[in-house]
């Protein structure tokens, strides 16, 4: 079976690294290529081509390009990541594979996903309803990613993700103006110059730290006491499930997949009063706080790991392949 996997995007994060460890992982057993911005060549690991798929995305030329990639390499599979290139691959009318798209955040529209002809989607939520043939796919933890961790004694609140309008961090700085607790921010984005303004001018810089991005992600769970999620929308955060595989809680908004996997006591409404109301429940009863979610550590090591969500990946491809050759 040969899949390709075709994405856009202009930072390497949970998306971008929920690409690289599934078509990694398949190229273990089957022939794949992923085709993408030649800035993130050097974070895949498997067969990569590199393709300017940040171009407008009606550009006659990008799309000249990828069926030009499409017709040398000849897949069975065209998997799909995000609006923009599950849009462009939907119109390509002419095409003897088959078409899956992945919705990896909770989206204002899918019409475009609804054209391809299976969907995969981070979260009920990001559904919507729709008739497409679908299945909610919870992210996962990559374990070679943790084989170094090692659970020190925790010292800090961390935020790990993108500095952007949707991840909402600046609620997150907001929480802790009257917060004494230590707090770590790893990421990158638009949103970082006026985050630290904000935390010089309401004199937070003793105790929030923008610590940039970490490659070695196990190394910020080490010492931490929880993983804080203040988004406005989110799907299924890799960061979620690799918090919990390393028996640190999560309190976070009730965004994407949060509210069907958290418990209640650890959510809170999606605006600044409601996620100011719940760190300050719980960044005193740290010990409290990890008991409550002592269930789920357990539950992502045995369900949300790589190899077992690949292989239901790999059976959707397959079911799909079988019903199109009758």
């Amino acid at each position: 079976m040969k899949v390709l996997h075709l994405f856009s995007s202009k930072v390497f994060a949970g998306l971008e690294r929920h690409i690289e460890e599934l078509s990694f992982e398949q190229s273990k057993n089957l022939d794949v290529l992923v085709i993408g911005a030649s800035r993130f060549k050097k974070n895949f690991r498997g067969p990569y081509f590199e393709l300017n798929t940040n171009e407008w995305r009606y550009s006659p030329f990008l799309r000249n390009r990828i069926n030009k990639a499409l017709s040398s390499f000849k897949p069975d599979i065209v998997h799909t990541h995000g609006y923009k290139m599950t849009d462009l691959i939907s119109k390509n009318l002419s095409n003897d594979y088959i078409h899956c798209s992945t919705i990896h955040g909770t989206k204002k529209k899918i019409k475009a996903f609804e054209q391809s002809d299976f969907i995969f989607a981070a979260s009920n939520a990001s559904l919507r309803k729709t008739t497409q043939k679908s299945m909610v796919l919870e992210n996962w933890v990559c374990e070679d990613r943790f084989r170094n961790f090692k659970k020190e004694q925790p010292k800090k609140f961390i935020f790990i993700g993108r500095l952007e309008v949707v991840k909402n961090p600046m609620r997150l700085l907001k929480a802790w103006l009257n917060c004494s607790a230590i707090l770590d921010i790893y990421g990158e984005g638009p949103l970082k110059k006026k985050m630290q303004s904000y935390i010089e001018e309401n004199h937070l810089s003793n105790r929030v730290t923008i610590m940039g991005q970490q490659d070695d992600i196990y190394k910020v769970f080490q010492d931490a006491s929880a993983l804080l999620i203040p988004s406005d929308r989110e799907g299924s955060p890799k960061v979620l499930f690799e918090s919990l595989y390393c028996n640190v809680p999560v309190l976070s908004t009730k965004a994407g997949i949060m509210s069907d996997l958290l418990p209640i006591s650890c959510l809170s409404e999606t605006d600044d009063i409601s996620f100011t109301k719940l760190v300050k429940k719980w960044v005193n009863q740290t010990d409290k706080l990890y008991e409550s979610q002592k269930l789920l550590y357990q539950k992502i090591k045995l369900k949300n790991v790589l190899t077992a969500q690949e292989k239901e990946v790999r059976n959707v491809y397959q079911s799909l392949l079988s019903k199109a050759s009758k």
